[in-house]
């Protein structure tokens, strides 16, 4: 049976419990539930035994009432350096990649659509670049890449994915979803996953127009929930720098084709430029930071195995990770000067209490913690 639309409390506790579990600690400041005894088990043949370069880390669990339904659950930032520099990766690349793979002389297309196209647009979609080279990274990498768990359980008869993760694990998950729904060429029968998404404290994964796109895919038909506290800062996060070359055209400065209004009003115009001179700065900032960080991941490639499974027509041994470097060059080439971010998925807000941890003043993460979402999930939604 497919997933029904709308919000579930059952399907949120147990995206919360999962969530939870797969940090391997326990929840504070009260004990989250135990998905054992929500009745998921984890599925090791599926779930990869390490995490990527940038520590990203993701379990598969099947529902032991529900044998076609089966959870993908995407881990949070961590504290190491690789787990955090994903998180600081922060310009806009565009959200509609064709990216192509050399695999021993053999040409492979991969569509990375992670929203529509939008041919003819002076904005387009974009995504954070951390969160999306995550990604890609879990789709291509490790023993038991995403890639070939996906395509395992498109061949199964009528298998239900619940897509969940908290704070970057949670932007990540929604990126999943994108590329789930958008999935075309040999990633096609994905779409017939039927594909429901709880995501907890987010941080904003792309800009205004994959904003848009998310809202059409999931999240306006009941599919696509983004949980968040209303005193939690990770989800007011990345910083929003919104300049005129955000806006679509035309507007008061710019025609359509870009070109200056000729009768924009001066003062207008004046207030623009200074708004462009303070933005630019950060962009042009985080554009070269971004692309000096990409590059010193490429020489990392040389350490890992592409798993022969997780391309698209296989391949007879496993594939040197340097075969990626062509993709990272296509994801720096497609940057956008753009710090625009904003929130993505049907909003569940969490009324939170204001105030620090009790016992610990210096935890800047008190408002984040899944304990705290786990009593707020229950006081304002436990009777739904």
């Amino acid at each position: 049976m497919a997933f029904s639309a709308g919000f579930d409390f059952t399907e949120a506790r147990a995206a919360l419990a999962l969530s939870q579990a797969i940090y391997g600690a326990p929840a504070i400041p009260v004990p989250t539930p135990d998905p054992a005894a929500l009745g998921w088990t984890k599925v090791d043949a599926l779930s990869p035994s390490g995490p990527t370069l940038l520590d990203n880390l993701w379990q598969i669990w099947r529902s032991d009432a529900a044998p076609n339904r089966y959870a993908l659950v995407v881990r949070g930032t961590v504290d190491t350096d690789a787990s955090i520099l994903a998180d600081l990766l922060f310009p806009l690349v565009d959200a509609r990649l064709e990216l192509t793979l050399d695999i021993g002389g053999a040409t492979l297309d991969i569509p990375f659509h992670l929203a529509r196209a939008e041919t003819g647009s002076a904005v387009i979609a974009g995504t954070h670049l951390g969160f999306t080279l995550s990604l890609l990274l879990m789709l291509l990498t490790t023993d038991r890449p995403l890639l070939a768990t996906l395509a395992r359980l498109s061949l199964l008869p009528g298998t239900e994915l619940l897509v969940t993760g908290h704070s970057q694990g949670a932007s990540i998950a929604t990126l999943a979803t994108s590329f789930l729904r958008h999935a075309s060429g040999p990633f096609a029968p994905f779409r017939t996953l039927s594909t429901k998404t709880y995501v907890l404290a987010p941080a904003k994964p792309g800009n205004d127009h994959y904003a848009a796109d998310y809202a059409a895919i999931a999240g306006m038909a009941g599919f696509g929930w983004t949980l968040a506290s209303t005193q939690g800062w990770v989800p007011q996060v990345p910083f929003t720098l919104q300049g005129p070359g955000d806006l679509n055209t035309p507007n008061p400065l710019r025609a359509y084709a870009g070109e200056t209004m000729p009768d924009s009003d001066p003062r207008v115009a004046a207030m623009a430029l200074t708004a462009a001179t303070a933005a630019e700065a950060a962009q042009v900032q985080a554009l070269a930071y971004a692309r000096a960080t990409v590059d010193r991941l490429k020489t990392d490639l040389a350490a890992i195995r592409l798993a022969p499974d997780a391309l698209p027509g296989g391949a007879a041994t496993p594939v040197p990770g340097t075969a990626l470097s062509p993709a990272l060059d296509t994801l720096l080439s497609r940057l956008q000067l753009s710090l625009n971010y904003a929130p993505a998925g049907a909003l569940v807000p969490l009324f939170a209490r204001p105030g620090g941890n009790p016992e610990d003043p210096k935890d800047y993460f008190w408002q984040h913690h899944l304990g705290n979402y786990w009593i707020y999930l229950q006081e304002q939604y436990g009777d739904l």
